[in-house]
This record gives structure tokens, C-alpha cells and sequence, in this order.
């Protein structure tokens, strides 16, 4: 692993530069990565401060929005509820929630659940979200999927049958949050720690948004395609299942670690039946299972997920057969082709 690392941080792997040489290229402040061998953490690196105007550096600590990945955990939380008997993956969330927060295409009422939800495959539109600059109003969860004031996005909306195709929706989890936050009767932030942010030692993480005081001065600050930093240094995004998870790659590498024990029947957190149901594509030929990407043969139990909020990209991967992964995360809208790059050359220097 050692070679790897060095390669990582000395070789001119990144369009024939160095790690260093492309982030200045990319005009990134801040950039953390971990790397996972045999089943630890092995390396970290941090590069770049947490404000380009301040001598005050990232450590292995510093926070960033995570984006979409926000998706795998919350995803992790509802199985464990599921492995509890709390909550059913394949009842209609009607049960639970009652009136939809939503209108259809044909004006009918249409059976869809948590499986479809976090598979893509419910029918849902709302991609991503932009979130909400310091200053502005933050709506309420249910004004969120109902597209009311002063939410800046259209209202949840029904365009296919559900079940019949994959269409990335973002607003897809947040229906399952608001279906699991009726379930446990308790708030978001509390249920994922107690179900997953603590257990799987992700001890720096939280779903907190707007973040508490006493931890912004831990993040690195986001900035976005005119290369600005952000006003207040980040977006709030109340759209916590779909986007709302601050962490760190550490903290990301500590949620894979645990997946793959699971994958080997060896997490007592996940069980290895849940784990193969996360592995599972709901419909065949679709690029995800539950809340995880997947290729179309998925070698040797790979799986990952990548997100982007407004000033934030990140990228995590992981091989279980090989026990073997790496998140990285950065702080630039402009540098958001690296992330892609770092993809593909990490993946090829690790052989996952």
C-alpha cells in the first residue's frame, strides 16, 4: 500500500501532473481523501485550507457536504430499521403516511415503497437541489415536497409508473424520510445517529442543517463555478436524506469498512442478507440496489456512490472481495472534473 500511496501524491497520474499540480489546476482549496487496504484505513491525505484567505489547514477532521452520498447512509439506516421489524421495505407508504405529498401523471393513486424509493424506481421526479444561501428562508420538509414557499424547487411529482424504470430522484428520498421520521417518531438527525453515524463510527458526521455554530468553524468552506466562496461559507440543505450529510472521507471510509464486513458476515450492524439486498438492483439492467451504484456484473461485491452539492464533490468506492476502497472529497465547483478523474485513476492504481 505504500507504493500506492506514494504514486498517489508524487507521480504525475492526473493529465501528466501531480496530485498537488492538478488541484492548483483546478483551482480546489481543499482536498481529503482516504484510502482503505485490508480492511482499515491505511492513508489519509489532506490538502489546502479551509478558507483560501486563511493560513488555517484542513486535517483529517475538516467537514464537507457530501451530497448524494447523503443517500447510501440514510439508505443504511432504513435497512437497519428493516432488519428490526420496524418498517417494511415493500408496504405502500400510504400506510404510513397517509395523503401523498404529491399529484400523478394520471390523476390515480399508485402503490409505491421505500424498496422503490431508494432504488430509483419509484416514478418520482427532483433530481438534486440547490439549496438555500445564508440569509434565505429554509422550508419545512413537508413544503419541500409540495414545492410551497419558500422552497425553490417544483413540487414532487408522479411521471411514470412506479416500478417499471430507473430515474435518479432525489425527491424520491425525501418521501422516504418522511415516511421512516412518522415510523420512528423522533427527528432525523437523531434517528441517523443512533442507527448509523455513531455504530459505524462515523464520529466527526451529521446530518445537521443549518450546522450548529460550534461546528462551522470545522468545515472547509464551499466554493462555486465563479470561483466565490459561498455566502456564509455553504448552502443549508434541508433536504437531509437526499443531500443534507456534512462528514469527512475518514468518516466515509469507516461506513465502507463496515459495509464490507457485512458483505462477509462479519458486521454485527448489517447483516449479510440485508447487505446482499443493498447489492440487488430492484429491476435488471439499472445502475443502482438500495441507496449503492453497481456495475452490471458488480466483480467482487463493488459498489459506491458519488455527490454534488453547490461547492462540494465527492466520490467514494468500494471492492468487499478485496477489502479494499477510498473516499475523497472537495470544495470547488470548477474542480468538479477531478473528482471524475480521481475515479478513474484511483480505482486503476488500487485494481478495484
Amino acid at each position: 500500500m505504500v507504493d500506492y500511496c506514494k504514486a498517489i501524491i508524487n507521480e504525475p497520474l492526473y493529465g501528466g501532473m501531480t496530485l498537488n499540480e492538478r488541484l492548483k489546476y483546478y483551482k480546489i482549496s481543499a482536498f481529503s481523501i482516504a484510502l482503505i487496504n485490508d480492511g482499515k484505513i491505511d492513508f489519509n491525505y489532506c490538502y489546502g485550507y479551509k478558507k483560501r484567505d486563511e493560513e488555517n489547514a484542513i486535517t483529517d477532521n475538516t467537514l464537507f457536504q457530501a451530497g448524494s452520498i447523503s443517500k447510501s447512509v440514510f439508505a443504511t439506516a432504513v435497512m437497519r430499521l428493516v432488519q428490526k421489524d420496524i418498517i417494511d421495505l415493500d408496504k405502500d407508504i400510504s400506510e404510513y403516511i397517509g395523503t401523498p405529498f404529491y399529484k400523478t401523471f394520471d390523476s390515480r393513486n399508485h402503490v409505491i415503497t421505500l424498496r422503490q424509493l431508494m432504488s430509483h424506481t419509484a416514478g418520482l421526479n427532483l433530481h438534486g437541489f440547490a439549496g438555500y444561501q445564508s440569509g434565505q428562508s429554509i422550508p419545512s420538509l413537508e413544503q419541500i415536497l409540495k414545492g410551497e414557499e419558500p422552497a425553490n424547487n417544483l413540487p414532487l411529482f408522479l411521471s411514470k409508473e412506479p416500478g417499471k424504470e430507473w430515474g435518479y430522484s432525489g425527491g424520491g428520498y425525501l418521501l422516504a424520510q418522511k415516511v421512516v421520521c412518522e415510523v420512528c417518531r423522533t427527528d432525523f438527525e437523531t434517528m441517523l445517529q443512533n442507527e448509523v453515524l455513531q455504530p459505524f463510527g462515523m464520529l466527526h458526521s451529521t446530518y445537521q442543517q443549518p450546522i450548529d455554530e460550534d461546528k462551522k468553524c470545522d468545515i472547509a468552506c464551499g466554493y462555486d463555478f465563479y470561483n466565490l466562496k459561498l455566502p456564509g461559507g455553504c448552502n443549508t440543505m434541508p433536504e437531509l436524506a437526499a443531500a443534507g450529510l456534512w462528514t469527512t472521507p475518514s468518516d466515509l471510509a469507516s461506513f465502507g469498512i463496515e459495509m464490507m464486513k457485512a458483505y462477509d458476515g462479519k458486521s454485527q450492524l448489517i447483516s449479510k442478507e440485508t447487505m446482499d439486498m443493498m447489492l440487488t438492483k430492484v429491476i435488471p439492467n439499472i445502475p443502482s440496489g438500495l441507496g449503492l451504484f453497481l456495475p452490471d456484473d458488480n466483480p467482487k461485491g463493488y459498489f459506491d456512490h458519488s455527490g454534488s452539492n453547490i461547492g462540494y464533490h465527492s466520490i467514494m468506492c468500494f471492492q468487499a472481495e478485496g477489502h479494499k476502497g477510498y473516499a475523497a472529497m472537495i470544495n470547488s465547483d470548477i474542480g468538479a472534473g477531478f473528482a471524475k478523474e480521481l475515479k478513474s485513476t484511483i480505482s486503476e492504481l488500487m485494481d478495484i
